[in-house]
């Protein structure tokens, strides 16, 4: 590969991450509007790396929901539009906050039982499947994003 391919990758790759930043940017702040606690988490983040990491900070928050679980006698309650806030931004499973969600929170809490009986429909069946207890159906399917099998062209392996 050349550097000019390299550059061209590296390119179409910026394009399309920076295109999926401001989804991803509301979601965190509705998170925050409802539960002012991961502000504090958010300022944090920001102070350590200068720029909000969506993947980074939801694992934060992963670990700050667990501990509101562990210390709550009634986290459903306590953490119940939380929960309902994540199960509706899902949305059909194919979207960049259903992205942040699986691998930024779903596979962090994965072995927190307390946590894990607290997720909505879509979120159980996407740990279910993470976990190996079911199969993805074909209508679960991603299709390859266009800009990806562009760089695969590029890349020679079309």
């Amino acid at each position: 590969m050349s550097e000019q391919t390299d550059k061209e990758i590296l390119d179409m790759l910026y394009t399309w991450t920076r295109s999926l930043v401001p989804e991803l940017a509301q979601f965190i702040d509705d998170l925050a509007a409802i539960e002012p606690e991961i502000r504090p988490l958010i300022a944090e983040h920001i102070r350590d790396y200068d720029e909000m990491l969506p993947t980074l900070l939801m694992g934060d928050i992963a670990r700050w929901v667990v501990r509101v679980v562990h210390e709550n006698e009634d986290p459903a309650t306590r953490l119940g539009r939380f929960f309902a806030r994540l199960e509706e931004a899902w949305g059909d499973g194919q979207n960049p906050v259903s992205d942040l969600i699986a691998v930024s929170f779903v596979e962090n809490i994965f072995d927190e039982p307390d946590v894990v009986k607290l997720l909505g429909p879509k979120l159980a069946r996407y740990y279910r499947i993470y976990t190996g207890q079911e199969k993805v159906r074909s209508d679960e399917q991603r299709p390859m994003p266009e800009v990806l099998k562009q760089i695969l062209k590029k890349l020679g392996r079309s």
